[in-house]
């Protein structure tokens, strides 16, 4: 008897650890970095091979929409194991200061970047009091194609989509040593996509490259692992300890330079520290968004077989426990069945015979006693029973209760719901999910994988009444397939089976199709859509602005929200050790 009082207990614990129970199982939840393609779709970009040891050519670059005016020539010629680029001074025209294109850009880039889209940062274009300066550098690569971009700093390990000039084909260009034209997309790959393009105002009081120091420490210290902070006592794996060191260090140069920009006798210190600062800076962020990133990913893989294996041995001991309770049922109704038919048969007995013997009524008197005892049993087993049906109500609130921390749950029509906030996952007019929003939905995700893990859930979005409808409509699909797209990557990460991944996976490219859309469609484009929307059944649904929380045609953040609805099947049982125990 005491052995179930002693597993509701150890139960109980169990699953209050389903929740990430510190703050290293959170870091074990961040999001690793997405690597996006970038092609520059302008007039008249070209690759072009340059001729081995053949001397020097000319190779112009134009302004992107972006910088029309903006324009330049260089030479480049083919030295024994590199290329040489040479910009002088007057051919950089129209170039305009970087900060014109948001808060995080400092200064310009010169990249060179191959055939399969690998950016090399050549250096950076600087300028003093007459406007642009020369630069002469070398790049190993023998095929390429050239672009400046707008950056934060001039350490950046990948470029920016801001870019203002790129190399164009020699059909105008007078030279003798032609490039070879190459056929290709002028395309690049980065982690670095996300930058805050609001305007901002010019500071002339401070060095750019003290600006640039400051940007570069700012963004490493938002980037992936670095954004969490290191809790109290816990052990780092090594990579996660090198890239705090990298962020301290950059941090360390950073206050040297902001200390010599203020002490006029150390004044000429200070573009030294800060591009010293700028560079460490840069590297911390790629450790951060890169090697770390893997390890995010074993960690979470860990914790959710952990969590697993707890999970399965709950339900084993549920069902031992269920089996022993059932077993001592039957035999304890069974004795008692025998005792009572041996009562009615000696009592039939001392009736017909009207001698009642002193060993007769010992017996009567100990079957009695037995009997009592059996009794007692079987009300003690009810007693226990009703004590676990109690613990493991306290075992599915817990959970109900975690689940709700991730949102608001309710009921609906025998739904169990779940309202996840929009302004939580998506930023205003947007269905990008946000860093925060991927940490939320990360942590349902292991929720889900242990509480539904058959479940067929249904993916709501829903928007307030600002805007025009057809938009509306557009932007809570969109934001329901942005958080139906999560949970597929996540059930491919965990599904064995191959039927299931080839299902998950095949959901997943009209997913990912219809995200790409940037902007509602118009005209046959409609019926392509929803014909794609008809491949996901009932999954993902928009109800835009028709079904509001709040009455009000004001922008309102109750309404603009993406539900789960787990079906009826689910609504009533958090888990499979949430039925109701068999009555006694």
């Amino acid at each position: 008897m005491t052995k179930i009082v002693r597993w509701t207990v150890i139960a109980f614990a169990l699953c209050l650890c389903a929740a990430p129970r510190d703050a290293q199982a959170q870091k074990a939840a961040l999001p690793s970095p997405t690597l996006q393609a970038v092609e520059v779709k302008e007039p008249g970009g070209q690759i072009l091979g340059f001729r081995h040891l053949s001397g020097s050519t000319e190779v112009e670059m134009r302004g992107t929409k972006l910088m029309p005016q903006a324009a330049t020539q260089m030479k480049i010629g083919s030295r024994p194991g590199f290329s040489e680029i040479d910009i002088n001074r007057g051919a950089i025209r129209g170039l305009e200061p970087a900060r014109r294109f948001g808060k995080d850009f400092h200064t310009y880039v010169l990249w060179a970047v191959t055939v399969d889209g690998a950016a090399m940062n050549l250096g950076e274009i600087t300028f003093d009091s007459t406007g642009p300066v020369s630069i002469n550098v070398t790049t190993p690569y023998q095929t390429f194609w050239l672009m400046v971009t707008a950056e934060p700093d001039y350490a950046v390990n990948d470029p920016s989509p801001v870019v203002v000039l790129y190399s164009i084909n020699q059909e105008n260009t007078v030279t003798s040593n032609k490039a070879l034209p190459v056929p290709g997309k002028l395309l690049y790959y980065t982690y670095y996509s996300q930058y805050d393009n609001s305007p901002a105002a010019i500071d002339t009081s401070t060095p750019n490259e003290l600006l640039q120091a400051r940007k570069a420490v700012e963004l490493a210290s938002r980037s992936g692992i670095l954004a969490v902070p290191t809790p109290a006592g816990a052990a780092l794996l090594p990579d996660e300890e090198r890239t705090r060191q990298t962020l301290e260090q950059a941090r360390k140069f950073l206050q040297e330079s902001e200390a010599a920009m203020k002490d006029p006798a150390r004044r000429s210190e200070t573009v030294q520290f800060a591009r010293t600062a700028a560079q460490i800076a840069e590297n911390a962020r790629a450790l951060a968004l890169g090697a770390v990133g893997g390890l995010h990913v074993r960690q979470l893989e860990r914790d959710l077989e952990a969590l697993r294996a707890e999970a399965e041995s709950l339900r084993q001991q549920v069902a031992r426990l269920t089996a022993e309770n059932a077993a001592l049922k039957e035999s304890c109704e069974k004795q008692l069945s025998e005792l009572r038919n041996r009562v009615q048969q000696l009592e039939a007995e001392l009736a017909r015979e009207r001698s009642a013997s002193s060993d007769a009524q010992a017996k009567i008197l100990e079957l009695n006693r037995r009997i009592g005892e059996l009794e007692q049993a079987l009300k003690q087993s009810a007693e226990q029973n009703a004590r676990l049906r109690e613990d493991r109500e306290k075992i599915c609130g817990e959970l109900r209760r975690q689940l709700g921390a991730l949102g608001s749950l309710t009921q609906q029509g025998g739904n169990l719901v779940l309202t996840l906030s929009s302004d939580i996952l998506f930023d205003f007019g947007s269905f990008e999910l946000r860093p925060a929003a991927r940490e939320n939905l990360s942590k349902l995700a292991v929720l889900r994988l242990l509480l539904f893990a058959e479940a067929n859930v249904r993916y709501e979005g829903h928007t307030d009444r600002v805007g025009d409808d057809n938009y509306n409509q557009w932007l809570s699909e969109q934001r329901a397939l942005a958080v139906y797209r999560y949970f597929l990557e996540d059930g491919l990460l965990h599904t064995q089976d191959a039927a299931a991944r080839d299902i998950l996976q095949a959901r997943l490219v009209v997913v990912r199709s219809l995200l790409e859309a940037k902007q509602p469609p118009a005209g046959r484009a409609v019926g392509v859509r929803q014909e794609s929307l008809a491949k996901l059944g009932d999954n993902v649904i928009g109800k835009g602005e028709r079904e509001p929380v709040e009455d009000t045609q004001a922008a309102s953040e109750r309404n603009r929200r993406v539900v789960l609805l787990f079906p009826p099947s689910q609504a009533g049982q958090v888990t499979s050790l949430c039925e109701a125990p068999p009555n006694p």
